[in-house]
């Protein structure tokens, strides 16, 4: 996909790329005051299914980044989508890692955007039960006299910091495209998204890839988008649903009740576009309209696409890329998820019915 031009000076975009970026770049965290209470839907929106009749459960849950990716938690909380199934969740932003503490400690017992495979390879006992972004959110974008993937061999592809998931994106991008790294193009590590745009202006770069909104500023600046990573058939895990498996042991009730409020949120927020976009605009302290809904329409189907299971293909593609972390070579994709609470839902039809395959 490539984004529509847009008329903004390229400096003006640096300000707005911390509301879409998260921890990376220092974000603000969301207005402490607590969520509003719930709404009724409105029309056209996706109904309630089989609400649950019993006093709610209190849990808390964390989330990584105030980023695109994580509108389908902030949905879900702010439209009452987890009261109506039985849960009182305190939603708490908990940046980067912090996340993975909080889960594993127990302090957040379930995390949107849990680093499941690092974290796990490090002794965690964590477990991934639904995917939210498994695909690679990214465009490769080149200089302008590079017109093809062929043209990259002998050039210089920046990267991020090795583990990141722009330099794990980049890897496997090569491989996609049949080029070897540090045979066919050299790949030179950058601090991020800052560093390799100023690194690609002053000619020292060939190549790089740049996500929302920060493509945006790639195109203004006269970069050209080669490829949309997200329309390739590669499967990667970018953001996940994780807990420990001792809490998906002994709190199975509050899984399975977390779980069908968001995946009634997810097809809320597919089908509507003003109302997720009013919630974004909270969480993330943007007012702007235009990066609104370019990051909305971005994601829009992205989100829980192919369907909600963790894909064992993309932990897979990810392990292979770690082979060198200890414990990567010999891990199993089984190990680091588990499935079956997506499964019931698909079995009884309740992600049918919600409108959210």
């Amino acid at each position: 996909m490539r984004p529509r031009s847009a008329s903004r000076p390229v400096g003006t975009w640096i300000v707005v790329l911390v509301g879409f970026l998260g921890a990376a770049c220092g974000p603000a965290a969301p207005p402490a005051a607590a969520p509003p209470a719930a709404t009724p839907l409105a029309a056209g929106t996706v109904p309630a299914a089989a609400p649950v009749a019993q006093a709610p459960i209190s849990v808390r849950v964390s989330y990584a980044s105030p980023a695109v990716s994580h509108a389908t938690i902030w949905v879900a909380q702010d439209r009452g989508f987890f009261r109506e199934y039985g849960l009182d969740v305190d939603l708490v932003f908990l940046s980067g890692t912090l996340t993975d503490q909080g889960v594993t400690t127990g302090e957040t017992p379930i995390g949107h955007g849990t680093n499941l495979i690092p974290t796990r390879l490090a002794g965690a006992d964590l477990v991934g039960v639904a995917g939210v972004v498994q695909r690679m959110t990214f465009t490769l974008f080149t200089r302008p006299e590079i017109t093809s993937a062929d043209q990259l061999r002998g050039k210089t592809i920046l990267t991020s910091r090795p583990g990141a998931a722009a330099s794990t994106a980049t890897l496997l991008t090569l491989e996609h495209l049949g080029l070897q790294p540090h045979r066919d193009v050299q790949l030179q590590p950058t601090g991020g998204t800052v560093e390799k745009m100023a690194l690609m202006l002053q000619g020292l770069g060939d190549a790089s890839l740049y996500s929302l909104p920060d493509d945006l500023q790639a195109q203004q600046a006269g970069l050209v988008p080669l490829l949309n990573l997200s329309q390739l058939p590669i499967p990667f895990m970018q953001t996940v649903i994780g807990t420990t498996r001792a809490y998906a042991r002994d709190n199975e009730e509050v899984v399975r009740r977390f779980l069908r409020g968001y995946v009634a949120a997810v097809a809320s927020a597919r089908a509507d576009a003003q109302g997720t976009q009013a919630i974004m605009s909270k969480y993330m302290q943007l007012e702007d309209p235009f990066l609104l809904d370019y990051g909305y329409r971005y994601y829009r189907d992205i989100w829980a696409r192919p369907d909600f299971r963790v894909q064992p293909e993309a932990v897979q593609a990810n392990l292979r890329l770690l082979e060198d972390v200890p414990g990567a070579a010999t891990a199993r994709p089984e190990d680091f998820i588990d499935n079956r609470f997506i499964d019931e839902l698909h079995a009884s039809g309740f992600i049918r019915e919600v409108g959210a395959e």
